[in-house]
């Protein structure tokens, strides 16, 4: 093959997937952005004249999802207008009750997208062969990598190959997987002796370039704060000897953690700053950690702030395991308030249980103090 041709590389749709920390609004508007990014990859091949799509597993979330999302999946996909080529990968593997077999997916599936349900070579444009290795259950025994590519020889004279995986690769599981690993030494080798000439794998959620021919493109949307570089499809181009690979943004949520230590009034101004200059506020979750002590006026203020915010952004989430702000309460703040009767009892039992060190006697004492000053 003398020309250049191009291609794009996504994975890890996981349609359907859902978010516990985004309530109903959040949630419906997230979702529809993971479709609307499957869109802008069809935007994203016709900009570069991309004759054919990848998707190297985890198109959906899991084999249940609801009939909805397929028939919209379905309709995403029917506005990418080169052929598509869909890997099972774990969370929708070939198993029995597999969505890739419903009436819903093959009754409105376009004629131009293909489902790899075996390891044969797919010849997709002239001169380029596809190899895949799905997944078969959720509980691969040995490298789910493998099948796709151990029995071949070297490609056809003129032919790229490609194959198409889904897994972790050894290098980069830190021993930490539960099921086997991609075997990053035998990809190698098979890109070596021309059996590959790229790789592009599914399941890590961050575009990651492994060698310079195998590649994970990383979610098209991004799933969590961790997650360093995700948003993008793959423009993978083959030229006679070469071959380039550019990242294009197709994500527009952005998952956002912040620490901040809180201290006196100008820490709390500091982060009300910080929010107001995050752009995107309506894609845009925030979890936040925060540590030190407040005095109680400027806790309530805290607590306000941060729920005001949750409003706007997509969501606002205070992170339990890192969220340990303690009350600093002014007695002075306290007997200002007017409160008499069993409500008077009650805060002076909760200050001589925060004085004995209970800390959620602090935070009663700061919820009575928000409470009662918004009353007054």
């Amino acid at each position: 093959m003398d020309e250049s041709i191009t291609f794009l590389h996504s994975s890890d749709w996981q349609l359907g997937m859902m978010r516990r920390f985004l309530g109903p609004d959040g949630q419906a508007r997230w979702g529809q952005a993971r479709l609307d990014a499957v869109v802008r990859i069809g935007e994203v091949a016709r900009r570069t004249g991309a004759r054919f799509v990848v998707v190297a597993g985890d198109v959906f979330e899991h084999n249940q999802v609801e009939r909805q999302t397929i028939l919209r999946a379905c309709e995403a996909l029917k506005r990418i207008e080169v052929p598509v080529v869909l890997l099972p990968g774990n969370h929708d593997a070939l198993e029995p009750g597999s969505l890739w077999t419903s009436a819903q997916w093959t009754a409105h599936k376009p004629e131009h997208v293909t489902v790899l349900t075996g390891t044969e070579p797919l010849e997709i444009v002239p001169g380029v062969e596809i190899v895949g290795a799905p997944w078969r259950s959720r509980r691969p025994v040995s490298d789910p990598a493998a099948p796709g590519y151990a029995e071949l020889g070297p490609a056809p004279a003129g032919t790229r190959r490609i194959l198409l995986a889904h897994g972790q690769l050894t290098s980069l599981s830190g021993g930490m997987s539960e099921v086997p690993t991609i075997d990053q030494a035998a990809l190698e080798a098979a890109v070596a002796d021309q059996r590959l000439h790229y790789v592009g794998l599914g399941d890590r959620h961050s575009t990651t370039e492994v060698t310079e021919r195998i590649w994970f493109s990383g979610t098209q949307e991004v799933t969590a704060p961790e997650e360093t570089h995700p948003g993008n499809v793959l423009a993978v181009t083959f030229t006679a000897d070469d071959i380039a690979v550019e990242p294009v943004q197709v994500g527009a949520w952005h998952m956002v953690e912040h620490h901040v230590e809180l201290y006196d009034e100008g820490s709390l101004i500091a982060l009300e700053d910080w929010f107001a200059e995050l752009p995107d506020k309506e894609r845009t979750y925030v979890r936040l950690a925060a540590d030190g002590s407040l005095p109680l006026p400027l806790l309530s203020r805290l607590d306000a702030m941060v729920d005001a915010q949750g409003e706007v952004f997509a969501s606002v989430e205070r992170w339990a395991k890192f969220w340990t702000v303690r009350p600093a309460p002014d007695a002075a703040d306290l007997d200002s308030l007017q409160l008499s009767g069993p409500a008077r009892a009650a805060m002076e039992e909760l200050r001589q249980a925060l004085a004995a060190g209970d800390e959620e006697a602090g935070a009663a004492l700061t919820l009575m103090h928000r409470l009662a000053r918004d009353a007054g």
